[in-house]
């Protein structure tokens, strides 16, 4: 298995490690559920190094990724970033991506770790011009996540100049604790944070006096575990459980990331079908009416003649809302909030209804 830089910290910290998409990953420190009520409550740290992180740059960037992304990326100034998709020629989703513009001919986009070959081999591949550069730094550049109600707090403490102002999606470039760091106002868990991108080599130091300085205002190390029950609550996308190359960005109810009048990218002439022909299936969330946990492959019934009409991708019991939740694809027909479902959970057929993500909306204060 590969490594991230963090291996050290993590060892240190006594994490449990698991395979995840090739990399020796935490799944948990503390415990799962402890992690996730610090990120709810004050702040969690996450290892994710093992994304991609690649650099397209030169004078033809923007018609370049105008071609290869599905959102308009000429509608981001320096400094901002959106979500996008990398679609196949059918519509079919290559990965969900990031995009950062840093400078006005440089993009950072960050790519799924699974995805992290296929990407940068067909951006490679795709006619892209000589004034155009994809430089993978994912092996020089080091990412972490800091997310919680405390996040701007910690990075202030540290000399983050910058920070406190800073927009949801858009992004810095600061010294925290004397390190170069590039802050971005994104994340994964739906609470107020940050991604932090710093070199390999000060990526440990910064790690250990985020931890130093964060933990009396209860930052804690974080894993995989509870960064998926975090992302589970506010509906966000899973790459090869909720999302993959059979699915469209339209299937999938993020039509908003998606620009058909933009100009031509890959993908846009199947989505352009798809849409005046009309979907044949929708992602939607749901929760359940009794308690149980609904899991990835569990199938989903229509509730009036329990024929099988979907897949759950993803589901859990949520710890705050204390019932079942899950996402997956159903026929157009059963995609409107409120229908009935049922979900079949070791043969036993519990009973559900659609609803609209987020699952979690943090309270107002």
């Amino acid at each position: 298995m590969k490594q991230t830089p963090l291996i050290t910290q993590h060892r240190a910290a006594g994490a449990k490690l698991v395979d995840f998409a090739g990399w020796e990953m935490p799944i948990q420190y503390s415990g799962v559920l402890d992690e996730y009520h610090a990120v709810r409550r004050q702040a969690g740290l996450f290892d994710v190094s093992h994304m991609g992180r690649v650099l397209v740059s030169g004078a033809g960037v923007l018609e370049f990724l105008q071609s290869v992304t599905t959102n308009d990326v000429g509608q981001l100034a320096v400094g901002q970033a959106h979500y996008s998709m990398v679609c196949n020629e059918q519509g079919g989703i290559k990965d969900d991506i990031f995009v950062y513009r840093l400078k006005p001919e440089a993009y950072l986009l960050c790519v799924n770790a699974s995805n992290r070959d296929k990407i940068v081999g067909w951006l490679s591949a795709r006619p892209q011009g000589a004034s155009v550069s994809i430089d993978d730094q994912s092996d020089r550049m080091a990412q972490i996540a800091l997310q919680g109600a405390v996040s701007r707090d910690i990075l202030v403490s540290l000399g983050g100049a910058g920070v406190e102002g800073l927009k949801l999606h858009h992004t810095c470039e600061t010294t925290l604790a004397s390190i170069p760091v590039l802050v971005a106002r994104t994340g994964y868990t739906g609470e107020f944070g940050y991604e932090l991108y710093a070199a390999v080599e000060h990526i440990g130091m910064l790690w250990d006096r985020l931890i130093a300085q964060g933990g009396p205002l209860g930052l804690k190390p974080a894993g995989l575990g509870s960064r998926d029950l975090l992302r589970l609550e506010m509906g966000y996308l899973l790459y090869g459980n909720d999302i993959d190359e059979r699915t469209t960005p339209l299937e999938a109810a993020v039509d908003w990331a998606v620009n058909l009048d933009k100009g031509e990218f890959v993908g846009r002439a199947a989505l352009q079908a798809q849409k005046a022909q009309g979907l044949p299936k929708r992602f939607v969330g749901f929760e359940l009416l009794e308690k149980a946990v609904p899991r990835h492959g569990c199938k989903i019934l229509d509730a009036g003649s329990s024929q099988v009409i979907g897949d759950v991708s993803s589901g859990n019991l949520s710890p705050i809302l204390q019932k079942g939740i899950g996402l997956g694809y159903v026929p157009v027909s059963h995609s409107a909030v409120g229908t009935p479902l049922i979900i079949d959970i070791r043969g036993k057929a519990v009973p559900a209804r659609v609803v609209k993500p987020p699952f979690y909306k943090k309270p107002k204060s």
